[in-house]
């Protein structure tokens, strides 16, 4: 994922708006130093991109590192660099909580996309856009480290029809009308239409719905809902939303269905990241 500088200088200003002011007053800034990132558990490494990225701006050389996307064990190294006390004082918080956070949301993820490959046939492992509020690049990058794909990026990657959406409609009539006005426009995309019932689903497939995103259906009645539709409409495909975690999440997969779209990752329990940072000279 490209990680832009001006992101991470937004972490680190957010940190440091002026100067380290215990270092400072200590006169350790300028001494050579060596900062070693280790996790206290198991888990997902992800974030190691944006801690590269801190130690390229603050000129803190990068010493041993692992790939995001990586299985990490306890006390093992996740990255480690080499720099001056300043500069290594600056990363040291940020990146922790960087790392903290990522490897939490990619450890989770991980477990839940682990589940998905067990099903009879291949369900893709979906994160919806109800990201923390500022700190979708993050949760992505960490999403993606852990085998998930993002579902929906924002408003302008998909067409996806809610019903806060159909209620602009007076009938389904004058929504199929529209449908089929801009299905020429669509070409490259599908037509998702999210759906609470089997009627309703069928009712969208009518109209032009290529996709079926059924939403907070227990497993059982997605079971049944997928059975039949798919039985008279064997190329739908069917997504399952509402609701849908690491506690839950297996007894969805036995349904017939390309995808499980999922919040909960996003608010995984961060993994116990632990920093140690040596003098290098006196």
């Amino acid at each position: 994922m490209f990680i832009s500088t001006e992101f991470v200088d937004r972490l680190i200003h957010e940190d440091l708006p002026y100067i380290d002011l215990t270092s400072s007053l200590l006169g350790i800034s300028k001494q050579r130093a060596r900062i070693e990132y280790r996790s206290r558990e198991s888990g997902v490494i992800a974030g190691i991109d944006v801690i590269l990225k801190m130690f390229q701006q603050c000129q803190i050389t990068p010493i041993e590192y692992q790939q995001n996307g990586e299985f990490i064990t306890p006390n093992g190294l996740l990255i480690s660099g080499e720099g001056s006390a300043e500069a290594i004082h600056t990363v040291w918080k940020i990146g922790q909580n960087v790392l903290d956070y990522s490897c939490g949301i990619a450890s989770y993820t991980a477990k839940m996309a682990h589940i998905c490959r067990q099903s009879p046939k291949p369900i893709a492992l979906l994160t919806t856009r109800k990201n923390i509020p500022g700190t979708k690049l993050l949760a992505i990058n960490a999403i993606m480290a852990g085998g998930a794909v993002p579902h929906r990026l924002g408003l302008s990657e998909t067409i996806l029809i809610f019903k806060q959406h159909r209620a602009f409609f007076p009938n389904d009539q004058s929504l199929a009308n529209k449908i089929q006005e801009i299905k020429h426009l669509t070409c490259e995309k599908h037509i998702v239409m999210e759906a609470d019932t089997v009627e309703e689903a069928e009712r969208f497939i009518a109209m032009g719905a290529d996709i079926i995103q059924f939403d907070k259906l227990t497993p059982k009645a997605l079971k049944e809902a997928s059975y039949s539709l798919k039985s008279k409409h064997p190329t739908l495909r069917i997504l399952a939303a509402g609701g849908i975690n690491l506690q839950n999440i297996t007894e969805y997969i036995e349904a017939d269905i390309e995808g499980i779209v999922t919040t909960a990752p996003y608010y995984a329990k961060p993994l116990d990241i632990k920093v140690d940072i040596t003098p290098l000279s006196f």
